[in-house]
């Protein structure tokens, strides 16, 4: 058996550590920095949230280290648990660095009270003695399964974190939809420029629906747009060839109506040969939370925005209001992305 030199300040240093990773572990999975950690939060770990998976992972590290003076046995796992976690970490900070392009300051935070936590255990581990004399033999034992749980760590974080919203999310683009350059158009159903700018909208659309993705994001500066964006969201999702025409018919209606009902809407698309489906309420909650993460991922503040964004060189243009949106300005700024 062996026992580690455990002193009142190495306990309270990760004591502290740890409960700081609680807390920024409890803020992540409330999304308390949403619009700054929008894309981290696309991601998952095997299917759970990276926030509430961090608060069930600290909880249980410090429940070990309250009781490790009464179960040895703990405080060994206790070791074992956060070297996993730094393993772990370091495949999220790669993900930050290299996949999303971006920082995470809470998940940095995370990341750093591990880092703390690993730095103390470590100062522990170097002062194991064994019962049986055997000192060397019983650190390098020791250290040598924390390397192990360090590489175990990182392996189930490179298996198990995945970016969940590509999986899960609504497919709500159109054109080119495996295109690595998508061209957001960021508006409002009843802002007064949006509605100006929408004809001029509606004829770009099929000059760069077979070039690029595309994709028509509500952000409800307006409350009643919440009442035309479910409608929005099905036409998106199931009709999406005759999605600039349903658009269209959609405008009309909340020129005169800022509440229209299902028998209104379908009376307006009808003669497009669509037939409305009941609204799904898990698909509207969906969408309008796609349409969230979109907008405030992108920090956009004002409608009507246009974002054209591409995925492989993480470039992105950002083009607001009527002034600065048009086919040409769009058209360049694709150029400009894709370079």
């Amino acid at each position: 058996m062996e026992r580690c030199s455990i002193t009142k300040t190495t306990s309270l240093l990760l004591w502290l550590s740890l409960l700081t990773g609680l807390v920024l572990s409890v803020l992540s999975g409330l999304k308390i920095c949403s619009s700054m950690c929008s894309e981290t939060a696309k991601y998952s770990v095997f299917g759970f949230d990276f926030g509430w998976f961090g608060t069930v992972f600290f909880s249980l590290v410090l429940l070990m280290l309250a009781l490790r003076r009464r179960v040895p046995a703990l405080g060994t796992l206790l070791y074992y648990c956060i070297g996993a976690g730094v393993g772990a970490e370091v495949r999220l900070i790669w993900i930050q660095k290299y996949d999303i392009g971006s920082w995470c300051p809470v998940c940095l935070g995370i990341a750093g009270t591990i880092a703390v936590a690993a730095l103390v255990s470590t100062r522990e581990l170097s002062a194991v003695k064994s019962i049986t004399g055997g000192f060397m033999k019983a650190r390098f034992i020791l250290i040598t399964i924390v390397l192990v749980a360090v590489l175990i760590g990182f392996g189930s974080a490179l298996v198990g974190v995945q970016k969940e919203a590509e999986a899960s999310e609504l497919d709500i683009y159109l054109g080119k939809r495996k295109s690595d350059t998508t061209v957001y158009f960021v508006s409002d159903w009843f802002c007064p420029v949006c509605r100006k700018i929408e004809p001029d909208i509606e004829k770009m659309y099929p000059e760069f629906k077979n070039s690029v993705r595309m994709a028509f994001v509500d952000m409800p500066i307006h409350p009643e747009s919440a009442n035309i964006t479910p409608y929005n969201i099905q036409f998106m999702l199931y009709e999406k060839e005759k999605y600039i025409s349903l658009r269209h018919a959609l405008g009309v209606i909340s020129h005169t109506n800022k509440a229209p009902t299902q028998e209104q809407v379908q009376k307006a698309v009808a003669p497009l040969g669509v037939t409305l489906r009941p609204l799904n309420f898990m698909e509207v909650l969906g969408g309008i939370k796609q349409f969230e993460v979109i907008y405030k991922g992108f920090k956009v503040n004002a409608t009507p925005t246009v974002v054209v964004d591409n995925s492989k060189t993480k470039k992105r243009k950002m083009l607001v209001g009527s002034h600065e949106i048009s086919a040409a300005a769009i058209k360049a700024a694709i150029a400009e992305v894709q370079r």
